[in-house]
């Protein structure tokens, strides 16, 4: 009488697990390439939209916010997601915009231009052919996509683009 054995080998059992592990670490690794390219979309929209408002702002004020966050190595001062001063800028930009968004992941590490945070700069000076109150600039960080250096109206390297693309930011530098 023959025996039947039903089951599987233990050679059979690992080829399985081992499939499957390869297959989950894909789904995952894919998943959280979307996830990343999902938070620079959001960045790019939420940009859009603090220059859109920026420009209501200039519009009733004839000037662009003058921020009283944190102060810069290269002289300007800064309005960051990072720090309390965002809700600062948010209660100047509060005629122009209901609110403010935040960076997606709105982590702060010390410095407002090298954490992942939105960064409203502008400074009391002439830059971009510009008197003061006539320009900014927002720096913000995407996690997948390639920088985007020195959009906006005002191409030059007046005020240290070395310095506002640190650790691979991005920037918009804005004129009247």
């Amino acid at each position: 009488m023959r025996k039947n054995k039903g089951g599987f080998t233990l050679i059979e059992l690992l080829v399985v697990i081992v499939i499957i592990g390869i297959l989950v670490g894909i789904t995952l690794f894919v998943y959280r390439g979307a996830q990343g390219r999902a938070r620079d979309a959001q960045r790019q929209t939420d940009i859009a939209n603090i220059q859109k408002a920026l420009e209501l702002y200039y519009d009733d004020n004839g000037s662009y916010p003058i921020p009283s966050g944190t102060s810069s190595a290269v002289g300007n001062t800064w309005y960051s997601s990072g720090d309390n001063s965002w809700m600062n800028f948010a209660v100047a930009m509060l005629n122009a915009t209901n609110k403010l968004p935040n960076d997606p992941t709105n982590t702060s590490n010390g410095s407002p231009l090298t954490a992942n945070n939105y960064v409203y700069g502008y400074t009391t000076g002439s830059y971009c052919g510009k008197t003061s109150g006539q320009w900014y600039i927002l720096v913000y960080r995407l996690e997948g996509a390639k920088e985007k250096k020195a959009t906006g109206d005002c191409s030059t390297n007046e005020i240290g683009d070395g310095y506002y693309t640190t650790n691979g930011s991005s920037y918009a530098r804005v004129t009247r």
